[in-house]
């Protein structure tokens, strides 16, 4: 081997092409069965026990099943929250074979919480529970706050040159979204029949699509579809790049 290093920087690019494809692959995944599955009114999966086990599409208006939820950060009354607290953080380490020190940046979760309470979704023809353990939910944010630490990101005149070097939390990070009572939703998941009865969830082999989204079904694969063209794009380049670093290499 005449250049290592561009065996090294040829496997960095090529594995972040493999990552956008793995994006492009679960993305698509997601599209297709939202296109492909149809809308169900709520009335005939209260009576269909046999469907149990298929993948079902429904819309309607989110209704808590008793009192509403308050959200941890933000206060608000909902159906479903999920609150997150990350730290940023700036580590330095000294370069190999140079009297220079090199910087990165990375943000890391450093608690969750998500509600788990069954709530409803309604139509015209009736209502029926959602366990929302497992979902993948595109509701409303409604708190993000960025809480710097010990004077942040900040290292004055001369940069990381005196700075020790070691990890340190420069910044907290808080987020929380939502999902509202009597809001219209989207919602595509497995339909199960419980001791009380039907209701949609998430398959217990993660493979199947169990999505939540205050958007519409169109506008959800609009955006899908844009941003599939766009990781496209990326995958394509990079792992056409990747590829030629590493030919370069040998």
């Amino acid at each position: 081997m005449e250049k290592p290093e561009l065996l090294i920087a040829g496997l960095c690019v090529l594995a972040i092409g493999v990552y956008l494809f793995y994006r492009w692959y679960v993305l698509r995944k997601k599209i297709i069965d939202i296109i492909a599955t149809p809308t169900s009114k709520i009335g005939t999966l209260l009576n269909a026990k046999k469907n149990a086990g298929n993948v079902v599409e429904v819309k309607g208006k989110l209704v808590g099943e008793d009192e509403l939820l308050k959200s941890p950060y933000a206060n608000k009354d909902c159906v479903y929250y999920h609150s997150t607290e990350k730290n940023k953080i700036r580590e330095v380490t000294q370069s190999s074979g140079s009297r220079g020190k090199s910087v990165r940046t990375y943000v890391e979760t450093f608690s969750e919480s998500k509600s788990d309470r069954r709530f409803f979704i309604e139509d015209e023809t009736g209502r029926i529970p959602i366990d929302p353990e497992g979902a993948e939910v595109d509701g409303m944010v409604v708190h993000k706050t960025i809480e710097p630490v010990g004077g942040g990101d900040s290292t004055g005149f001369f940069g990381s040159m005196f700075e020790p070097c070691g990890s340190k939390i420069i910044a907290v990070i808080k987020e929380e979204q939502i999902l509202p009572a009597n809001r219209k939703a989207y919602l595509i998941g497995e339909l199960f029949v419980g001791s009380k009865g039907p209701f949609i969830g998430g398959s217990p082999a993660k493979d199947k699509t169990f999505f939540i989204s205050l958007k519409t079904e169109e506008a959800l694969v609009g955006e899908g579809q844009r941003e599939m063209n766009f990781l496209t794009l990326g995958w394509a380049v990079f792992g056409a790049a990747g590829l030629a670093l590493l030919m370069m290499a040998f």
